[in-house]
């Protein structure tokens, strides 16, 4: 496997899991709230869970840059 059909398949992988990542927002998130109106105001009140969701998107952008130099400093290897 190339470089490019790599970056391809990354791609694809975050393409599929932006559609499901909408999906939970638009469609789940609301019918659980409207549910369970509890989850509301523990998001809301509860700074920890805020925390985890900052945390874990920072910790998905950091995943995509260190594979990004991992993939450039192999690519120069060769």
């Amino acid at each position: 496997m190339g470089r490019k059909a790599a970056y391809m398949l990354v791609a694809s992988f975050g393409f599929v899991v932006g559609i499901i990542i909408y999906i939970i927002g638009v469609i789940v998130l609301p019918w659980m709230i409207e549910t369970f109106p509890s989850i509301a105001s523990l998001l809301a009140q509860n700074k920890q869970i805020i925390e985890a969701l900052i945390s874990g998107f920072l910790g998905s952008i950091l995943s995509v840059v260190i594979a990004y130099i991992w993939a450039a400093k192999s690519a120069s290897t060769f």
